[in-house]
């Protein structure tokens, strides 16, 4: 039930990337599709592909659009009227890509019956290592490894940083208000008659 939430979930939200008009709007959708589907990889138990998932697209890829987008300052984009001349390209590209799918998974998942009858499967990670992907992956990054996480961490807050300063507007002249120049003001120097040009 909770895979199939996540993978509508997953799919409405990469429709709504290429869909909405504010492009930081896709970057937040993008980063949601990024985080169902290391959800998806983490209930089929591959938890170290799961965080790669988080540390590298979410947390530096995604942040790294973000930021290039507000650098950029793109505004919204209006929809083109010629946007039905690109459907039947698309249509036939994705029934393609689709069909190539079904293709894969046909041939991958779904074996003869004489391999189904046989008993071929083991549960190796319960046999061999009571450790799961997690657990070892925690162990290696915080005791051996702790000094590289950190260097990494810094590597990524450097740049997010660097993005923050160049996309705020310092004003050093403030808006200052002359009262005594507007209280002054009469008929004579505020009031202009022009004549209308034919």
């Amino acid at each position: 039930m909770l895979f199939n939430i996540l993978s509508i979930i997953m799919v409405l939200s990469s429709i709504l990337v290429i869909r909405s008009e504010n492009s930081v709007h896709s970057v937040f959708f993008l980063v949601l599709v990024f985080l169902t589907s290391a959800l998806i990889l983490f209930l089929l138990e591959i938890e170290f592909i799961s965080l790669l998932f988080i540390l590298v697209y979410v947390g530096a890829i995604a942040v790294l659009f973000l930021f290039v987008v507000m650098m950029l300052d793109i505004k919204i984009s209006m929809f083109d009227k010629d946007f039905m001349i690109y459907l039947p390209l698309g249509l036939f590209l994705g029934f393609i890509f689709f069909f190539e799918i079904y293709l894969a998974l046909n041939q991958n998942f779904f074996p003869s019956a004489n391999i189904v009858n046989s008993n071929i499967y083991m549960n190796w990670i319960l046999s061999v290592d009571i450790f799961s992907n997690i657990e070892t992956l925690g162990q290696l990054l915080y005791t051996y490894y702790f000094f590289y996480f950190l260097i990494a961490g810094i590597i990524l807050l450097i740049p997010m940083i660097g993005a923050i300063v160049l996309t705020l507007n310092f004003s050093f002249k403030p808006k200052v208000q002359h009262e005594f120049a507007q209280i002054l003001r009469n008929k004579r120097n505020s009031v202009y008659i022009t004549e209308k040009f034919k």
